[in-house]
């Protein structure tokens, strides 16, 4: 059974039990008292009482978005000190009107999550069905959105008062599915507004279990140990096999017939920085009834693969989240050197696992994932903010030639996306990237956490 999404420590990025908060603005969480002393002497610069601190945060994002027109000059008359606290004022009414706004707009936002799981639940989990109706019924929540920001009296319209109304919407959903989340609910229930919320909001929100809820039965995966070597001595290793041309062919078909033709109605969205030109979604685990036999094999193995990490002594304890990172790459599409890690400290992603789906690909089809390794395929050792090392080295006449077979002193390996492979490695530690392919390549990913 999952377990409700627990929050990460502010400071070293933790994940906790028993939560340490703020007293003020009850929105920073803390492992330790520790943690929270070393952390106040930034958190007090920005630390606000609840309504405080929404009311700024979106009065600051709304003046980013609109034009305001400049305060006449003062008559010669009049002091400084009496237009200081008129300003005040006039920016305390704006407050206070802000706040007011998003209290109502919450209330909206749960009618509008009602509605939404509604019409999911209504379609038995079936995205032909509910995704049409659901992109109808976000598009109505944007416009209400808008609407009720134009209408505020301090807000004044600008060209980007859509994406302003839109990152609203994604921070107001995030609050009520977290809040509905760790007030519990069915299985079915949480999965449904995790789709939501990671799906269409960009929320974020994780649950996480532990790896041997995913294990596989005796006998799945054999010889698995050198692999969990070669990860904990290298950082880096590819695993053959683990699909075959015909359920990989499955595979292809249905994510072509389901997430690639149905992405206007909100089955994958383009992806953010490093990608470029890439579609993604995030797949629940246990999956959906509707997914085919073979999806749902191709997701068991990759999801008890941290297991095998573990009980084969890998030597950090991980937590799984309950889903999985589809990405579709079409032709010309990429992603830049970049690393999974997500977090600070010692905590974060800990293992990247990723999953080839594409049949019949060769290696003229291109779509390698480009590996930063030294000629022994151990992990190069680059400080996070110097990417720019590796991107200056790809500008080299010679860049391309390091990569051949001989890799006599590359610093590269490409690895091809042939159906069946994976490629684990750390994800604190591997710089890597995709070159472009030459027809949409289907990639699934499982990031692992240090627990």
């Amino acid at each position: 059974m999952a377990t409700a999404p627990l929050p990460r420590c502010d400071k070293c990025d933790k994940e906790f039990e028993k939560l340490l908060q703020c007293g003020k603005c009850k929105k920073a969480f803390y492992c330790s008292r520790e943690c929270q002393t070393d952390a106040w002497k930034r958190h007090k610069n920005i630390c606000r009482k609840p309504d405080e601190e929404a009311a700024e945060a979106t009065l600051q994002a709304w003046r980013v978005s609109q034009s305001v027109k400049p305060e006449p000059k003062p008559k010669a008359t009049e002091s400084s000190s009496r237009l200081t606290v008129r300003a005040e004022d006039m920016q305390d009414d704006a407050a206070s009107e802000f706040q007011q706004l998003r209290k109502e707009l919450l209330k909206d936002t749960k009618e509008a999550n009602a509605r939404m799981m509604s019409a999911m639940q209504a379609s038995g989990a079936d995205p032909m069905s509910f995704l049409p109706e659901v992109r109808k019924l976000k598009e109505e929540y944007q416009q209400l959105l808008l609407d009720r920001l134009r209408s505020c009296a301090s807000y004044k319209s600008a060209e980007d008062s859509f994406a302003a109304a839109t990152r609203l919407g994604e921070e107001l959903m995030k609050e009520v599915i977290m809040a509905l989340l760790q007030r519990g609910m069915s299985t079915s229930a949480s999965v449904d507004q995790l789709d939501l919320a990671n799906n269409h909001f960009r929320a974020g929100i994780l649950q996480q279990n532990p790896p041997e809820a995913f294990a596989l039965q005796e006998g799945d995966l054999d010889g698995f140990e050198p692999a969990v070597l070669r990860v904990a001595e290298k950082g880096f290793v590819t695993v053959e096999g683990l699909l075959d041309e015909d359920i990989a062919r499955t595979i292809s078909e249905e994510c072509e017939s389901i997430f690639w033709k149905g992405r206007n109605d909100g089955s994958m969205s383009i992806a953010q920085a490093p990608a470029e030109g890439v579609f993604e979604c995030w797949i629940p685990y246990p999956s959906r009834r509707w997914m085919s036999a073979e999806f749902q094999h191709a997701l068991r193995i990759l999801f008890g693969l941290p297991h095998e990490f573990c009980r084969h002594n890998y030597g950090a304890k991980l937590k799984v989240p309950t889903m999985a990172h589809l990405a579709g790459i079409p032709a010309g599409a990429k992603e830049a050197i970049h690393l999974d890690f997500a977090g600070a400290g010692s905590s974060g992603r800990e293992l990247t696992f990723s999953l080839f789906l594409t049949h019949q690909w060769t290696v003229e089809d291109g779509g390698a994932l480009r590996a930063y390794v030294d000629g022994d395929d151990k992990v190069l050792s680059c400080p996070a903010g110097n990417e720019e090392v590796l991107s200056s080295h790809m500008s080299r006449p010679d860049a391309e030639r390091e990569g051949s077979s001989d890799r006599g002193n590359t610093i590269f390996k490409d690895v091809f996306p042939e159906v069946g492979r994976c490629l684990v490695f750390q994800s604190k530690r591997l710089w890597h990237e995709i070159r472009p392919p030459n027809k949409t390549l289907w990639v699934l990913t499982l990031f692992a956490y240090a627990e």
